[in-house]
């Protein structure tokens, strides 16, 4: 390898870095957190009827996480108790691979992913290879970028285990059975 393309090699890591850092991290860390309040709304909602009997309580917290990048910040950590059992809605992030945001539901031993992801995609889209050819370096670079610009209409998915996995939207029917799922674990 001569120093002709060494150079080369930083000056496309120099260029790659610089898009990295001048994308806007606060205002994707921004839409993650409204992201939240929407997804913990919802589960209010569909609590409602079980919060007014008092069947369920929900108590909400802040936690702090770290991201690469993004840095230290708060996040809502949403509790619900039903006689003596335990679930959290606890936000995993923003930097994550193939998604702007995950929020986990922990139960004992029971978890379930919760991501944003588009609402028209059925399973996730990841690019895996030994090798890129310079044309698929081009799309696979076009195609993140155009996830960090946020091109698509996220909404809130269950992610299904492997092997078949797929996004099922959080609704009022999934969500109350992964809450009861994850809590008889």
């Amino acid at each position: 390898m001569g120093k002709l393309s060494f150079k080369e090699f930083i000056e496309k890591e120099k260029a790659a870095d610089s898009r990295i850092k001048s994308f806007d991290w606060e205002g994707r860390k921004q839409f993650y957190l409204n992201q939240i309040d929407v997804l913990y709304k919802n589960v209010e909602d569909y609590l409602r009827e079980y919060i007014d009997s008092h069947d369920v309580t929900l108590e909400t917290t802040l936690e702090e996480i770290e991201e690469e990048i993004v840095g230290k910040y708060e996040v809502p950590v949403m509790n619900i108790y039903i006689y003596g059992k335990h679930a959290a809605l606890v936000p995993a992030g923003t930097n994550m691979i193939g998604t702007p945001g995950r929020v986990d539901l922990v139960g004992g031993i029971e978890m379930r992913r919760i991501l944003l992801a588009d609402k028209n995609r059925k399973r996730p889209q990841l690019f895996a290879a030994m090798s890129w050819t310079k044309k698929q370096r081009k799309q696979l670079e076009k195609t993140t970028m155009e996830w960090l610009s946020q091109k698509y209409d996220f909404i809130w998915k269950f992610i299904t285990d492997q092997p078949d996995i797929r996004f099922l939207e959080v609704n009022e029917t999934s969500f109350l059975r992964s809450l009861q799922e994850v809590l008889d674990g």
